[in-house]
């Protein structure tokens, strides 16, 4: 709110707040302060008294009107006077120190610099005794925080340690929720008080501009609300005629609606502590007394620090908890993953009901739409419907979208409440044209309010409304309709990983499909044209092929090889975000480099190759120190027939196969058995292995350019060439090839070769 829009303060002569215009309350000038404590604001560099707060009499024994245009080094100790210039010439936050007059009189002081003017703040000080236990006790808090095992257990110790350190009958955690109310969610109190334990506030007890401050100022003490505050003499600075901005005080006087609101709880004195995480506001250390309560300096700082303390280990066990949560998915999250990666269209494997996409997020449906075609499954709006929220997401400005109430924010949504009242979104490609939306249906929930959060005027013995803060904090309950179970955050995290997956992956590879099938259709049409023509192109492909092997391999292996050297040469430098970020660049360098290379294997068997006379005993006996066999292999090659081949084709056709048995093979120790025989012009040849195996419906797809039916994973990852060349070298023999397998058995791999012409004759 631009600081013209506030009211003048009521010390200045402004209007008495109200909740008709608490919004515009100046709480940072409220031009008076608390009275057990004491206030200079001083000039600078001379540090003059420019204005006092009208207690200093009772609080220094000085009048504020003898102070006014004074210097303090007719008051203060050498020493004083130095720690004050330090800390002036620093210009940044508030610090704390001591303060000694020239009568003998020692103060805890903290200063500040705000508006070109040092505010000093003095209080009584607290023994060195008291301030030793605080230093015990401050350290068993910590370790209590340590202690605790997940976040609930953390906020219940906070409360606990807190109360013991300051000695207050109500300790709160208060958390604050998307919409700005309240909730307490851990309790310290004393036995014969009320409770406020899962109780809600709503967002209009702590207006914007006081969450604001909270901000700026980790720590808000009201010492007692019905001590009379005492005004700055005079009320302007005579330098600049502003009120002095007190946001980065500890005695500035409360809000007079604030007050009100305690003593209509039953509060005579607060403090509150700020928990602040990524910059926003997460909630209050809320702390409560029946009487009048001063906390010296020292206790308040052992509170903010523990606030801080709070606040990390809140972020770090949370963080931990999203961890185990994620890891819990993480098997699921690779088998759609894969799935979607297996075939040229991910939306088929969506539809596959054993990955349950929906119940991967505990939704009742899913929306999904990837590579120009889309589904529901499961409970979801409809199409028109659908459409709309559509529609509405696309104004939000927003890749990732969550929310447990999405009526209250797209009200079209609660035609569909049974079906969507919880929506989590990830936008895959512009502006929600590709996408995956899980729904969640209402869940009627039981919300206890900390008095009705819907009537905040109250009416007076005569029958007139007056506004004015809430009288009544008794347990309201409210019966919350279209409203779902919340999204979790390890499952938010997913949603975001699985977008980033499918945007890296999914886009490149049907667009490198598409590419493919554009290709494709253009020799389709220059075979029609001509088969001399076609040849020509092909030769051109061929070419362009090796062209682009050559020059493609240099720069992949410069950028694998810069990765390589970012990542070690900056170890321990960058975070963990940037090393996952340059591995994932040369894992997919080294994909993109065997990629070529297979590209290039594939466009070479072209025309009829040359042929010879070829001991498959030799070769195998040459190829079998080459391949990485897999400790405790168990390989057994019989006798086999010489053929009529090319050698570096069957080469490469038997390196694709021993490597696919390799690669796939299962839990067991890997068998692999290679055998063949004559059958007339033919030599039949067979390669068995016990792998993880393969579904005889998926037989003749696996010689498809780039399909992978196996799990994606390091281990088992490819390009999806390998059985194609394989194919491609049997044909341009005039062979055959094909696979029987059981999924968990094994796979045998048959395929023929010509025999050696001579004996082919008999």
């Amino acid at each position: 709110m631009p600081e013209d829009q506030f009211l003048t303060p009521q010390v200045l002569g402004g209007p008495a707040v109200d909740l008709a215009n608490c919004a515009r309350e100046p709480i940072h000038i409220p031009g008076s302060v608390q009275s057990h404590g004491a206030v200079l604001v001083l000039s600078l560099p001379d540090l003059r008294v420019l204005q006092a707060s009208a207690n200093t009499a009772g609080q220094l024994g000085l009048a504020a009107e003898r102070l006014l245009g004074q210097t303090l080094s007719s008051h203060l100790t050498r020493e004083s006077l130095a720690m004050l210039r330090k800390i002036a010439a620093l210009n940044d936050r508030p610090h704390t120190f001591a303060v000694t007059l020239l009568q003998g009189h020692t103060f805890d002081a903290t200063a500040h610099v705000s508006q070109g003017v040092l505010v000093l703040e003095l209080e009584a000080p607290l023994s060195p005794e008291v301030a030793a236990d605080i230093y015990r006790s401050t350290q068993q808090a910590l370790l209590d925080l340590e202690a605790a095992h997940d976040v609930p257990a953390l906020c219940a110790m906070a409360a606990t340690q807190v109360r013991a350190l300051t000695g207050f009958d109500r300790v709160m955690i208060y958390r604050f929720a998307e919409d700005d109310s309240g909730e307490v969610i851990a309790e310290a109190r004393r036995a014969d008080l009320h409770a406020y334990l899962g109780h809600r506030f709503p967002e209009s007890d702590i207006p914007r501009q006081a969450r604001a401050l909270y901000l700026k100022n980790m720590l808000r003490l009201t010492a007692d609300v019905n001590a009379t505050v005492s005004p700055l003499v005079p009320p302007l600075n005579p330098l600049t005629r502003t009120p002095l901005d007190m946001s980065q005080m500890v005695l500035r006087s409360t809000s007079p609606m604030h007050v009100q609101y305690l003593k209509n709880m039953g509060v005579a004195s607060s403090l509150s502590v700020s928990i602040v995480q990524d910059g926003r506001l997460w909630g209050l250390i809320s702390c409560h007394h029946t009487s009048a309560r001063f906390i010296p300096q020292q206790v308040r700082a052992s509170c903010e620090f523990l606030g801080r303390v709070l606040a990390m280990q809140l972020k770090a066990k949370r963080d931990a908890e999203t961890f185990r949560f994620r890891e819990s998915l993480k098997q699921r999250h690779q088998q759609i993953l894969n799935a979607m990666m297996a075939g040229p269209l991910p939306l088929d494997a969506v539809r596959r009901p054993e990955l349950d996409l929906a119940g991967f997020m505990r939704s009742g449906g899913v929306a999904v739409r990837l590579g120009g075609q889309g589904a529901a499954l499961g409970e979801t709006p409809g199409a028109t419907e659908l459409a709309q929220l559509l529609a509405w997401l696309r104004t939000q400005d927003q890749t990732t979208f969550h929310t447990a109430s999405l009526g209250a924010l797209f009200p079209g949504a609660l035609a569909y409440a049974d079906k969507g009242s919880g929506l989590l979104g990830v936008s895959v490609s512009g502006p929600w044209e590709e996408y995956l939306l899980w729904f969640r249906p209402e869940i009627p929930q039981t919300v206890t309010w900390g008095g009705n959060p819907d009537k905040p005027v109250q009416v007076s013995r005569d029958g007139q409304a007056q506004l004015t803060p809430r009288a009544s904090f008794d347990a309201y309950v409210q019966q919350v309709q279209h409203t779902s179970l919340p999204w979790h955050p390890g499952e938010i995290a997913e949603a975001e990983s699985l977008r980033d997956a499918l945007v890296e992956t999914t886009s490149a590879r049907l667009a490198a499909l598409q590419h493919l099938h554009d290709q494709l259709q253009r020799a389709h049409d220059a075979l029609a044209q001509s088969n001399a023509e076609l040849q020509h192109r092909n030769d051109e492909l061929a070419q362009f092929a090796y062209v682009a092997s050559h020059d493609l391999q240099e720069p992949l292996r410069i950028l694998g090889a810069y990765s390589d050297i970012l990542r070690h040469r900056y170890q321990g430098e960058l975070d963990e975000r940037a090393q996952m970020y340059l591995r994932h660049i040369g894992e997919q360098v080294f994909r993109a480099r065997q990629l070529v290379r297979d590209v290039l294997t594939l466009s070479s068997i072209t025309g009829q190759p040359p042929l010879t006379d070829l001991d498959l005993n030799k070769l195998w006996q040459d190829l079998y120190p080459a391949l990485p066999w897999p400790q405790g292999a168990q390989v057994e090659c019989g006798d086999l027939p010489h053929v009529h081949a090319n050698v570096a084709q069957v080469q490469q056709l038997l390196t694709n196969l021993f490597g696919n048995a390799i690669k796939f093979r299962s839990d067991r120790p890997l068998h692999v058995t290679f055998t063949g025989e004559q059958r007339g012009r033919w030599v039949h040849l067979a390669l068995r292995d016990n792998g993880v195996g393969i579904a005889p419906e998926h037989a003749e797809q696996v010689f498809v350019m780039f399909q992978r039916l196996q799990n994606r994973t390091e281990q088992l990852s490819g390009n999806g060439i390998g059985l194609a060349v394989c194919k491609k070298v049997i044909e341009r023999h005039g062979g055959h090839i094909w696979i029987e397998g059981q999924v968990g058995v094994g796979t045998t791999v048959h395929f023929t070769l010509p025999a050696l012409p001579d004996q082919g004759a008999h």
